[in-house]
């Protein structure tokens, strides 16, 4: 019996050993330092709309970090992160609908804060940070709760840090996606862990970026996408592609080396055999997401030859548009791009050149002037696949995870969490080897044994 805790399972895929215990230990809120901030209104775009039903994104970093007294470590995060909110502080304010305006906006006021949660937890740190199948319930307790946009206004961040004595901690974030996409998450991370590490906001070298004229003449697609979002009902969708609530679900790690990358690329090389396609680049994202959702569709078990498997994935737009925004830019500003293919064609022998054509065919679309044609469909095409059991991804070996470092060394071991309760697998750069990636899957634990193997026996293949 654990008093003043609260309990989750703590559960293995062949077993289940004793449960595992979070105690709550302090909540409380953390500003930017006191009149740093003018009170001001982001108003959303017609990238940010898109995301208003979308759960919040959940990673999970977890450090090494045995030394016993953690009071420095914990006065270091709070102070740090208020500094960090000086230069990112949208994420302390809130999601509102302006009746002035009429528009969805974020808003800082003066006084606003980001919700951050210390905990201490006894579970197995070597078991969290590992790449084997682990119960996506064992997560649970490291992610900080932060209320959907049903209600407004909304809180767009919470953050929660939790202690395991002698081994390491895990800091936690929910940010809403409509807030900012993974670029700027990823640069609110970094720049946290920098101030963190050295001390001196002035470490930080790239600001981010608040001009939003980059939507002038484009509010017919912001409301567009407003519209289209009132009509479709995103969580029934997404119902159907989480895995969370599925009995023995569970998340692995799967790493391609680059090794495997290289002897992928000239595997496919050889294999090609239209002639419009050999010119498009085998870049490592193409082959990483083509070799994997291959195997993902093979996993899922018999299907009917003739369907057609979809696969969506995000597009970064800053560097596509006219004129092209600087990389800090903050928000979203990413596109979502569809590639297809007949499931038969997939699970052939050159399934995975089917698949790198398919992917290669869509990024292609996106080039030239018409890089926005389509985007008013984004959302009613993805909602429509999603009953389709639609495969996404999460992140990108591009965001460079694990080089935010707090002071304490690189993280162990990053975690997106999110993924459970879309379907998707997330990318990240192979913390151990430069060039290679890192997949995240969560999967029934009978499709994620088939993976398994099937995911080993191709590269195997390739030697």
């Amino acid at each position: 019996m654990c008093n003043n805790f609260s309990c989750s399972p703590s559960l293995f895929v062949m077993d289940r050993p004793r449960r595992s215990c979070l105690k709550v230990l302090e909540h409380c809120r953390v500003a930017p330092p006191p009149d740093s901030v003018q009170p001001t209104a982001l108003r959303l775009t017609f990238f940010d709309i898109i995301w208003m039903q979308i759960p919040p994104v959940q990673r999970l970093f977890f450090y090494n970090f045995s030394d016993p007294n953690t009071t420095t470590l914990l006065s270091n995060l709070k102070r740090s992160l208020s500094l960090a909110l000086q230069i990112f502080y949208p994420l302390a304010g809130n999601l509102t609908h302006s009746p002035e305006t009429g528009h969805h906006e974020i808003l800082y006021a003066d006084g606003d804060s980001v919700l951050l949660t210390i905990a201490e937890s006894d579970s197995d740190f070597e078991h969290l940070i590992g790449s084997h199948p682990r119960d996506v319930t064992d997560f649970h307790p490291f992610a900080p709760h932060l209320p959907g946009s049903d209600s407004l206004p909304a809180p767009v961040l919470s953050l929660q840090v939790t202690l395991f004595p002698n081994s390491g901690f895990c800091i936690g974030i929910s940010v809403h996606h409509v807030a900012a996409d993974g670029w700027t998450s990823t640069h609110f991370m970094k720049s946290w862990a920098s101030i963190c590490r050295t001390g001196d906001a002035s470490s930080i070298k790239q600001l981010p970026i608040y001009d939003r004229t980059v939507t002038n003449g484009m509010d017919w697609l912001t409301t567009k996408h407003f519209l289209e979002m009132e009509k479709v009902k995103a969580k029934d969708c997404l119902d159907a592609l989480d895995v969370k609530s599925q009995p023995h679900a569970v998340r692995a790690t799967f790493l391609l080396s680059r090794a495997h990358i290289e002897r992928l690329r000239s595997w496919v090389a050889t294999r090609r055999v239209n002639g419009s396609e050999k010119d498009s680049r085998l870049s490592s994202f193409v082959l990483t997401i083509a070799y994997v959702w291959v195997r993902v569709v093979m996993a899922r078990g018999p299907e009917d030859d003739e369907k057609m498997a979809h696969l969506v994935f995000a597009v970064d737009y800053r560097a596509r548009l006219d004129p092209p925004l600087p990389a800090p830019y903050f928000g979203n500003c990413i596109g979502a791009c569809f590639a297809h293919a007949v499931v038969g064609e997939l699970t052939q022998e050159d399934g995975v050149v089917v698949a790198a054509e398919s992917i290669g065919r869509a990024i292609r679309g996106l080039e030239g002037d018409e890089v926005l044609k389509g985007a008013e469909s984004w959302i009613r095409r993805a909602m429509e696949l999603a009953s389709d059991r639609v495969f996404s991804i999460a992140g990108s070996p591009r965001f460079r995870i694990y080089d935010t470092d707090f002071g304490w060394e690189r993280p162990k071991k990053v975690e997106v969490l999110s993924i459970e309760g879309t379907g998707a697998m997330s990318l990240a750069e192979s913390r151990d080897e430069e060039g290679g990636v890192e997949i995240g899957l969560a999967l029934p634990d009978y499709e994620m044994n088939v993976f398994d193997s099937l995911f080993k026996e191709g590269l195997a293949s390739l030697s």
